[in-house]
């Protein structure tokens, strides 16, 4: 395995394309899940930057269910206040009629915050920085290293 501080060229491109398939949140973890089991004996920068983007693209579907949990909760709620309010003179939308959009708009924002943070992670690597995953970075260095 390699040690040194500097990345090889393929390194920087292995640890970027680990980071860039964000892109597509499922079929990403397969692409950094394979990339850190083919790499991990290789290289330690590969070893540490695949299973970081690997670790932040599980959380990234994570938040998505938990988010589409939310959406659906949100969906039910609004649903059951307009029956609740049934009969009743109402003048405008429902109670809750904008929560299931607001949280369907929370959902995308933070896909694409997950995105972007992936691919800045990637344009890092390719520079040949190691970068750390705010919140998934730690957790990833420390089971590495243990």
């Amino acid at each position: 395995m390699k040690t040194d501080l500097s990345p090889t060229q393929d390194e920087k491109l292995m640890s970027a394309l680990a980071n860039a398939v964000i892109i597509l949140p499922m079929w990403g973890i397969i692409a950094s899940a394979l990339i850190w089991i083919t790499q991990r004996e290789k290289s330690a920068y590969v070893r540490d930057q695949a299973l970081q983007a690997l670790s932040w693209q599980v959380t990234q579907v994570g938040a998505m269910f938990l988010g589409m949990a939310c959406y659906f909760v949100s969906f039910f709620a609004m649903f059951g206040t307009m029956f609740a309010a049934e009969g009743q003179e109402m003048v405008g939308p429902p109670p809750f009629f904008f929560l299931p959009f607001c949280a369907m708009g929370f959902i995308f924002l933070a896909m694409f915050g997950f995105i972007v943070v992936g691919l800045y992670a990637a344009f890092r690597n390719l520079q040949g920085h190691v970068f750390t995953y705010p919140l998934v970075g730690v957790r990833a260095r420390a089971y590495i290293n243990k």
